[in-house]
């Protein structure tokens, strides 16, 4: 699984950063940013499409 940002859609609400904070991290310009590459383990599966489904921007695209 992969995990992209359309980085023109987030509005900076944290939530990503909440529910999985070794996905997600904020910029220096208030916006999530992926750590590392995006690639997801199998053990952390759930909280990623979580913290995706929970974005109100709708700007973190899930790629199974």
């Amino acid at each position: 699984m992969k995990l992209y940002i359309e980085f023109e859609k987030c509005c900076g609400f944290g939530e990503c950063i909440a529910l999985a904070p070794d996905l997600f991290r904020m910029g220096g310009d208030n916006r999530a940013q992926l750590i590392g590459d995006g690639t997801v383990q199998p053990a952390e599966q759930e909280r990623a499409r979580t913290a995706a489904f929970a974005c109100p921007a709708e700007a973190i695209e899930v790629e199974e």
